[in-house]
């Protein structure tokens, strides 16, 4: 009753791969190559080979693309491959395409410019996990590597693949790119981890009700949270009622709200910021 309906999932699911990849070719094709930032994991290869051939960047992608996806659709999965497989094609496409109907204007700070790309990168491919897929790339073979390598470490696997392109970009261009890159890395970081934690930020819910059993019992099948109730006794009315109290995600607050409105119309809600949450409470990812 509460779940969305497999047809709406597909809608936003495709919605958001489209702005997702829309504003990743962005990023690519009018914002790191006219103002000269460099980048790791593939798209810095792909900058590299065309400076030094002049291939285009966006058919460079997708072809390097190709032998990673062969390999990671054994370890994560046709769905996501697939997902993954229809970004990479599109925004090949996208970044060569842009810049000859969208001429791009080089910004004349550096700096502004890594922040800026930093912001839009950050903000498509939030949208793009949201949508359960990625930009492929070296993630790919990191996720491979780890999977036949438990003993390692993701992040670690994941920046060792970095400081190896960041050497190729500094070799390539020079220390500036490097720079500037590493400034856009740390804005686009930061922008996901923004974006994450107000989706995921925990708000404590106190629900005052006469159908408390209903309540609770939907609750937990459809949001997978723990209700704790209570007694409690209306200051005005005199009447008995039980109070709810759960500590759900800011994205689960409607759904939440729904349940209650559904089951109960007379229901009174509060909800409120709680700095963090001790104990067993699991953390939900926002996917749609």
């Amino acid at each position: 009753m509460y779940a969305k309906s497999r047809k709406r999932i597909a809608v936003e699911t495709t919605l958001f791969i489209i702005a997702g990849t829309i504003l990743q070719s962005i990023f690519v094709g009018l914002l790191l190559k006219p103002n000269e930032i460099g980048s790791g994991g593939i798209v810095g290869i792909t900058l590299i080979i065309n400076e030094l051939f002049g291939t285009p960047i966006g058919f460079t992608q997708l072809v390097l693309n190709i032998p990673l996806f062969i390999v990671g659709i054994k370890y994560l999965g046709k769905r996501f491959i697939l997902m993954t497989g229809l970004v990479v094609v599109l925004s090949s496409i996208l970044i060569d395409t842009l810049p000859v109907l969208i001429p791009p204007t080089p910004l004349d700070d550096p700096l502004v410019a890594s922040v800026f790309s930093g912001i839009v990168s950050g903000l498509g491919l939030a949208l793009l996990l949201f949508a359960g897929a990625s930009t492929g790339g070296l993630d790919i073979l990191g996720k491979v590597i780890y999977t036949n390598n438990r003993n390692l470490s993701l992040p670690k696997i994941f920046l060792t693949q970095d400081i190896i392109v960041y050497v190729l970009v500094f070799i390539t261009f020079d220390i500036k790119a490097v720079m500037y890159a590493l400034v856009l890395s740390f804005v686009r970081s930061r922008t996901l981890l923004t974006i994450h934690r107000f989706f995921s930020a925990q708000k404590q819910c106190f629900i005052i009700c006469k159908k408390s059993d209903e309540i609770n019992l939907v609750i937990k099948q459809n949001l997978k949270r723990g209700v704790t109730i209570m007694d409690a006794i209306g200051g005005y009315s005199n009447d008995s009622k039980k109070m709810l109290y759960v500590v759900v995600q800011n994205n689960e607050i409607p759904k939440l709200r729904q349940i209650v409105s559904d089951i109960d119309s007379e229901a009174f809600i509060t909800v409120s910021e709680i700095d963090s949450v001790v104990g067993n409470f699991k953390e939900h990812s926002y996917t749609l």
